[in-house]
């Protein structure tokens, strides 16, 4: 598999010394689709191809529903604001990942614990969090805590690195265990399977990426996807920046944020996720 990506690229980018980590594949039929957003009018945070590409990323992944955002980070941050993390909390990830996950983190006035990962999927070590959580944590409440500190440990985020599934179903169970809230961050790893499911749908919450380097582009782009459909809807509530139904007054019951994917950035979505399935046999 890693022979026939790598003789693609160099057939590709023959002039190029490095390796990047996904080439974006442009064609006809992505120009068609953003151009079909700019005569329609639509080109920002309105318009008919953000609800089609997020009911066709729901479809293409299995999810419940897909909640399509501006960016990964902020797909990271809305994940764990509605999983439960706040403020003073502490949040589990490997240190083997983008720094995107730690700033996710400290959007929301919490701190990362950086532990192992496994050498032969990358990602973090159900061995080491289970080691660190019996060394480091103790129960109360059906929730874990830092014996040090007294926080709370309110989250893990895994990370399939490069695409390779991490020992998913081992990190649930201990985070199950310990009552701590799993964000899947599936960034690098649409289209890739565990257990014949696809990744990012197998924690109640899970996060794509779609930029530049990563196996679909929209340009710039992230999304939610969610096992609870509530769940996703309180998610497109905070991206929107909270704001109530009403056909022309602005009312926002609470503080949100302005993460929604412009159409422009959805309609290239809708066009690449058509080929999916030929990117990912590449």
């Amino acid at each position: 598999m890693f022979e026939a990506l790598l003789k693609f690229i160099r057939e590709r980018y023959p002039a190029q010394k490095e390796i990047p980590l996904h080439a974006p594949i442009l064609d006809q039929n992505d120009r068609e689709g953003v151009l079909e957003a700019i005569d329609s009018g639509f080109v920002s945070s309105v318009g008919p191809h953000v609800p089609r590409f997020e009911d066709d990323l729901a479809k293409a992944t299995g999810a419940a529903k897909a909640v399509a955002v501006m960016n990964g980070t902020a797909a990271l941050h809305l994940a764990m604001l509605v999983s439960g993390v706040r403020e003073g909390d502490v949040v589990i990830t490997q240190a083997l990942t983008f720094v995107a996950t730690a700033n996710a983190i400290s959007y929301l006035g919490a701190k990362p614990i950086f532990l192992d990962s496994d050498p032969d999927t990358l990602g973090l070590s159900p061995k080491a969090l289970e080691r660190f959580l019996i060394s480091n944590a103790t129960k109360k409440d059906a929730r874990a805590y830092l014996k040090a500190t007294g926080k709370r440990i309110a989250a893990c985020v895994p990370m399939h690195v490069f695409g390779h599934p991490v020992r998913l179903a081992e990190i649930l169970a201990i985070c199950s265990d310990w009552g701590i809230a799993v964000v899947e961050d599936a960034a690098e790893a649409l289209g890739s399977e565990l257990d014949g499911k696809q990744v990012g749908c197998l924690a109640p919450v899970g996060v794509l990426s779609f930029n530049g380097n990563k196996i679909i582009t929209t340009g710039g782009g992230g999304a939610l996807l969610f096992r609870d459909e509530v769940l996703a809807v309180k998610a497109k509530h905070l991206a929107t920046t909270a704001k109530l139904p009403h056909a022309w007054e602005f009312h926002h019951d609470e503080v949100g944020f302005n993460y929604r994917m412009p159409n422009l950035n959805a309609a290239l979505g809708c066009a690449q996720l058509k080929r999916l399935s030929g990117f990912l046999e590449v």
